[in-house]
């Protein structure tokens, strides 16, 4: 079993512990996940089983989308309302177009400080694991893009924006930053990511449903779909499968999205996937391998 799972997680399981419970089901350890959901969220965490675990990078670097629902007038020290309370502010009246003019601010290319709980490594150790101890660092500033911003609904104290975003973006940042301006707090109600590129949270699996995740499987040729594909003879997949290029006589098939350049996910002529390879003018040139 080689591939990738589309789990929809559950409120209140860190995302090492929908790995724990999917060893269990299937009886296999090899497993990683595409990048940490909070606890307090839920939706799309795409788990690499086996050899797919080595593909994870790829997926990691896709777009997100969320939904979230933003409290207004309240800090906690998780920006989220799963944390402590620390302080609590009026918040003023805001009008919707007043929201909306602010929320297409943040649209573009951001600098972002993450919270001081998140995956974040200092020294070796997470800054959630610092935070359980007393220690908060505050993480440096990075650069994310946010692609959109779109306002699903507004109350008095509260809205619910959906997200797509940069690979790295933290969404309670992102509530912290639009509350400041409106001079108050501000920390995330709700969230669910709804997807990490083509994986859908309309596709994803219950955690609970142990029979449906035995047969849910993605392959990890097919769980690369994002990429451009090209097929090579049979007789050169025991080159590039070693390490070797391919040269361009051998490919006999390219997709028409295939640029030089580029990164492409590279199949023999019965369609076995091998790997993952860079195109160049010369032929292709293996990345990485799905070892036979």
């Amino acid at each position: 079993m080689d591939g990738f799972l589309n789990i929809n997680k559950p409120r209140g399981l860190t995302s090492f512990d929908v790995i724990r419970k999917l060893r269990k089901i299937l009886k296999i350890r090899k497993m990683g996940h595409s990048g940490n959901l909070d606890p307090g969220a839920t939706g799309v965490l795409v788990i690499g089983v086996n050899k797919g675990t080595r593909f994870l990078e790829y997926i990691f670097n896709l777009e997100k989308e969320y939904v979230a629902t933003i409290q207004l007038g309240i800090l906690t020290d998780t920006l989220d309302m799963d944390g402590n309370i620390l302080e609590e502010k009026e918040v003023p009246t805001i009008t919707q177009s007043e929201l909306e003019a602010v929320l297409e601010e943040f649209i573009g290319e951001i600098e972002q400080v993450p919270p001081s709980y998140s995956a974040i490594k200092k020294e070796g150790k997470r800054l959630y694991e610092l935070a359980r101890e007393g220690v908060f660092v505050v993480p440096k500033a990075r650069k994310v893009y946010i692609h959109s911003i779109e306002l699903l609904e507004f109350n008095r104290d509260s809205f619910k924006i959906q997200v797509v975003c940069s690979s790295g973006t933290y969404i309670r940042s992102l509530a912290r930053d639009i509350a400041l301006r409106f001079n108050t707090y501000g920390c995330v109600k709700n969230l669910v990511r709804t997807r990490i590129g083509h994986f859908k949270i309309e596709n994803s699996i219950d955690l609970e449903n142990e029979e449906e995740i035995k047969k849910a499987l993605i392959p990890v040729g097919e769980g690369l779909s994002f990429m451009a594909s090209v097929t090579i003879t049979n007789n050169s997949s025991f080159y590039f499968r070693n390490g070797n290029r391919v040269p361009q006589s051998a490919i006999i098939k390219r997709s028409h999205d295939a640029r030089s350049f580029s990164l492409v996910r590279v199949f023999d002529q019965s369609r076995d996937f091998l790997g993952v390879g860079m195109l160049k003018w010369d032929g292709v040139y293996p990345k990485k391998v799905l070892t036979s």
